[in-house]
């Protein structure tokens, strides 16, 4: 007999806690990263794209298994899928402490990666199964807290690695992430137990594609400049690159974590999304031309400039992502499709996370002017195509 304790179901503010609280642990763990790239280079003798490719690798994750995660929520319900995400996160974050080779580091980072896609993809069932109201607020406080985990992450890279050293600083943020993992773990324990209805014939395979578009481009550009920053002032002889770079990372996802967190929550009280959206992906755009301009040497700007730049940048696109995300979540109210929904969403978002930084990134130092073109045509087609959704709507 289950004793009352077991029996006490988990309420959707403690899950919501530990769900984005373990989104964060993730975000930071993976962007520590960002400010060792150079440290990663030579401690693996390996270059820049190769090493880029570790940051991309979540990328590649919820490209293989967006889908499947979310067809085996689908199934057997959100439990699962958020402890496997639990257990290998653990496995392949405290793998990279012990790696000297750039294969063994290659390995764990790929079995953390797979937590992420189990974590994320299919986040409208978890928000429909824990029986979540506002979809695009809760959707927002997710995607954001990941993002202000990777600020976190990016931020405190250059002092954990000045102060513990390499292998210390990857302990630190792999102990953080198994904390929040166990909080998580703990909460699975108690979800509601909500009588489902029978998933009807009409299978949803891929979900869809209509803003697919807005998070290749903003997903992949915010990776892209996290992850070229640091050797990118090197290149222009900035001085204190790697802090500056370390710092400019950490406000773009400070500034990517409060808009997904804030714009969601202002359209679900007051509408009118796709007008947000159109705005914010406008913005994004923009000043994205002015960190391209910085990187490639166009202009030069002071320090406190760029900062902020950079801020705002993060701001207004993943302000635009996360209602973009929450609005895919929306299409579907029964549990298992909201879950295919947003995997295909975070699918197609992430396909670009894969392919920009380690394709296009390196070209900001040996084709500035490509790096450029790319980027920007990039945005801009994003741009259209949420105007194209509004215009829906």
């Amino acid at each position: 007999m289950e004793s009352r304790f077991e029996a006490r179901e988990v309420s959707p503010g403690l899950f919501t806690a530990a769900y984005v609280g373990f989104a964060f642990s993730v975000g930071a763990a993976w962007f520590v990263l960002a400010p060792m790239v150079p440290q990663l280079i030579r401690q693996l003798h390996t270059s820049l794209g190769s090493v880029l490719l570790f940051l991309s690798l979540y990328g590649f994750a919820m490209i293989v298994f967006s889908l499947p995660a979310a067809w085996w929520a689908r199934k057997d319900g959100i439990a699962p899928v958020l402890r496997t995400a639990i257990v290998l996160s653990f496995i392949g974050l405290f793998g990279r402490i012990f790696a000297f080779s750039y294969d063994w580091f290659f390995v764990a980072q790929a079995i953390a990666a797979v937590a992420y896609p189990l974590l994320i993809s299919p986040i409208g069932a978890v928000i429909l199964q824990v029986q979540i109201k506002h979809i695009k607020t809760v959707t927002g406080l997710a995607i954001g807290m990941l993002f202000l985990g990777m600020a976190a992450g990016s931020y405190v890279g250059p002092t954990l690695l000045q102060n513990f050293g390499f292998t210390g600083a990857l302990a630190i943020v792999s102990a953080v992430n198994l904390v929040a993992g166990v909080f998580l773990f703990i909460a699975l324990n108690h979800l509601p137990h909500k009588e489902q209805r029978q998933v009807d014939e009409q299978r949803i395979v891929f979900g869809s594609p209509r803003w697919w578009w807005v998070g290749f481009a903003i997903a992949s550009t915010s990776v892209m400049f996290g992850g070229i920053a640091v050797s990118v002032l090197l290149h222009l002889h900035i001085p204190d690159a790697v802090k500056l770079g370390g710092t400019l990372t950490a406000l773009t996802f400070i500034g990517s974590g409060i808009g997904a967190i804030g714009f969601p929550l202002l359209a679900d009280f007051f509408g009118h999304s796709g007008i947000w959206q159109s705005v914010l992906m406008g913005l994004t755009t923009l000043f994205s031309l002015f960190v391209v301009l910085e990187f490639t040497g166009g202009f030069v700007v002071s320090v406190s400039t760029l900062q902020w730049i950079f801020l705002l940048l993060g701001f207004f696109g993943n302000g635009c992502y996360a209602l973009a995300l929450g609005a895919t979540a929306e299409m579907a109210r029964e549990i298992h499709k909201a879950g295919v929904q947003t995997a295909g969403f975070s699918m197609a978002s992430n396909v670009g996370v894969a392919l920009l930084p380690p394709l296009v990134g390196p070209l900001v130092i040996t084709f500035p002017a490509g790096f450029g073109v790319i980027t920007l045509a990039i945005l801009i087609l994003a741009t259209g195509n949420v105007v194209l959704n509004a215009r829906r709507t």
